[in-house]
Order: structure tokens, then C-alpha cells, then sequence
């Protein structure tokens, strides 16, 4: 007799346990709503594709891999950025420095220049380059 009464219990337990987990399932449902009309979804406010595309002013890192013999151009991790006369900086340690004392290996931090300003054709150029 007492096997049948804990068959009866583990049984009941079972079922139970069945029950509540179909009941949290059913709790997600929605039935009775429609999904929201496209235009009743609030859109969030777009820039324009220019303000979108302008991230000169974020300050990026990266590992010096090669220099251009001439000084009018650095490659950082594959990619040659143009160093424009007059317009790039050169800060070490936070002070002003030639642009001579670059070299491969160096681990810098650069901002590149609006498009409109670069002045260079040969790739994107820095406005800014500071040297740890």
C-alpha cells in the first residue's frame, strides 16, 4: 500500500508542477491585442548623413607600424594616415613636439581631420597626435 501512496504523491506533484509552468507560459501570450500599427511606433529623430558620418573629433589609439620616408605619411596598424605641414600636432607628454620623433612601434592616440580640412589626397589626415 504504501508504493500505490507515493505513486500518488509523486503523481500529484507532477501535475502540478506541469500546471505552473503552463501557466507562466500562457502569462506571455497576448490575445486579445493587435501588434501596433507602424504609424503609432514613435521614431527616434535622425541626423543628417553628415553628422552621422563625422567622427574626426574621437579620439582613437593605435600602434605605429610604418613611416613614410618623406615625413607626409604614418601607417597605423595598416592604414596610412597623411600628416598635413601646419595642420597636424604632435603633443608628448602633453607638450608640443616635432614630428621627427616618431617611430614604428610607438603606441599613439590620433584625431583625424574633417574631410574638408585635410587638404591631402593620399588618405585621411590627423589633426592631432599624442604620444604617451
Amino acid at each position: 500500500m504504501s508504493c500505490s501512496n507515493s505513486w500518488r504523491a509523486l503523481r500529484g506533484v507532477t501535475t502540478v508542477a506541469l500546471g505552473l509552468s503552463f501557466c507562466s507560459l500562457a502569462g506571455a501570450v497576448r490575445v486579445d491585442a493587435a501588434a501596433p500599427s507602424a504609424s503609432a511606433v514613435m521614431a527616434s529623430p535622425q541626423q543628417a548623413a553628415a553628422a552621422q558620418a563625422d567622427e574626426s573629433a574621437s579620439l582613437r589609439h593605435g600602434v605605429v607600424t610604418a613611416l613614410d620616408p618623406r615625413g607626409a605619411r604614418l601607417q597605423v596598424q595598416g592604414v596610412w594616415l597623411a600628416i598635413v605641414a601646419d595642420k597636424t600636432q604632435l603633443l608628448r607628454d602633453g607638450k608640443p613636439a616635432a614630428l621627427d620623433i616618431l617611430k614604428v612601434g610607438d603606441a599613439i592616440r590620433f584625431m583625424l581631420a574633417p574631410s574638408a580640412d585635410a587638404g591631402a589626397a593620399d588618405g585621411p589626415a590627423l589633426r592631432m597626435i599624442y604620444v604617451p
